[in-house]
């Protein structure tokens, strides 16, 4: 993980009445460094999990981020845990 991905700031945006967070899925290769970051935005964690699970490509370890902040983790299998 690079200082600038440590130092991202959390950002919420409001659209519309309703507030949304800014997260970032990252691919985690097999020597532990993290690829392929994308970009989304959710209403919370649990819907940012449900949308990192249907991005994480199978077999492979993803993590998901808002900000410095790890949310949780696809494992290879697929499953989403909440926490780092």
């Amino acid at each position: 993980m690079t200082d600038a991905h440590r130092k991202a700031p959390k950002r919420e945006v409001r659209r519309g009445a309703r507030r949304v967070k800014s997260y970032r899925i990252y691919i985690v290769d097999p020597d532990g460094r993290l690829q392929l970051g994308q970009a989304f935005e959710a209403a919370d964690d649990e819907a940012a999990g449900r949308r990192a699970r249907g991005v994480a490509q199978r077999g492979r370890t993803a993590e998901l981020w808002e900000g410095g902040r790890i949310v949780g983790r696809v494992c290879e299998d697929g499953d989403f845990t909440l926490g780092g």
